[in-house]
């Protein structure tokens, strides 16, 4: 499927990559897509995959696309580039690529997360300010407020039947090129400038023994400038830092920009 040269106005995502919910799995995975020279306007995300990736999401290329968000001081995007999924939806997301996109106006410098939508019990929770990890909790905001965001547990308490883990692998993205507004006395392109939100143990409610949850894994990000993060830290058990990452085995940072840092570092976070 080939995607090239439109331009997007919209009231939900502007591009969203699914391929079943739940068990509607036997059509397969949604696979070679190539979206480019693309131009975004408004929406709530730039491009999604999932949530409802049942069948799994494979060989997906994105280049030149410019993510406008025009209504920034009004109606601002959520995020720029996401992946949500949870063990209800299930499924996988391989081979997903990702070359220079330019958000002039950055995203939402608001970061939200799913409240009610959470599992009681699980240490992904709000006894943590949002956006947070901690050894025994986690806050995400992965609903609002990321430049690049991974969310394996998308509204989970929405589901009643968690079984299959999610498997993200094999993500890279590169030259992404943010800028600061400044909207209600902040300034700044988002809230946090990566959010992934690896699987969660404590969701599985299937047959024992439990599966083994795998981390999100083999991630690249290279060569952007994603701007200046409200959340600019350092982090700690009380305060968000620019980068939450929770059950992650590796997200490599090769010359990526935050605010006046620039990145060379593997991100793990192993649960």
């Amino acid at each position: 499927m080939l995607c090239d040269g439109v331009t997007f106005n919209t009231g939900d995502d502007c591009i969203a990559i699914k391929s079943g919910k739940d068990l509607d799995t036997q059509y397969g995975p949604a696979q070679n897509h190539v979206i480019q020279n693309c131009t975004m306007n408004s929406g709530h995300d730039g491009i999604t995959l999932g949530s409802e990736m049942g069948g799994g999401v494979q060989n997906i290329y994105a280049r030149n696309l410019q993510m406008l968000n025009q209504n920034w001081a009004t109606n601002p995007l959520n995020i720029a580039i996401r992946i949500k999924t949870n063990m209800n939806r299930g499924g996988f997301v391989k081979n997903f690529y990702v070359d220079t996109v330019s958000l002039p106006n950055g995203v939402s410098l608001k970061g939200a997360g799913y409240g009610s939508a959470l599992l009681k019990g699980s240490p992904i929770n709000a006894t943590v300010p949002l956006g947070v990890v901690t050894a025994t909790a986690a806050n995400p905001s992965a609903a609002r407020g990321g430049l690049i965001t991974f969310d394996c547990d998308y509204q989970p308490a929405n589901d009643a039947l968690r079984t299959r883990p999610a498997v993200v692998q094999n993500v890279n993205i590169s030259n992404v090129q943010a800028s600061n507004v400044t909207s209600n006395g902040a300034t700044g392109s988002c809230f946090q400038a990566i959010v992934a939100q690896g699987p969660v143990a404590f969701d599985y409610n299937g047959a024992a023994p439990t599966p083994t949850i795998p981390p999100i894994t083999g991630v690249t990000i290279s060569n952007c400038n994603l701007g200046t993060a409200v959340c600019a830290g350092p982090a700690s058990a009380s305060t968000p830092g620019p980068i939450y990452a929770y059950n992650v085995n590796g997200i490599t940072l090769k010359n990526v920009m935050i605010g006046s840092t620039t990145y060379n570092t593997t991100v793990v976070d192993q649960r």
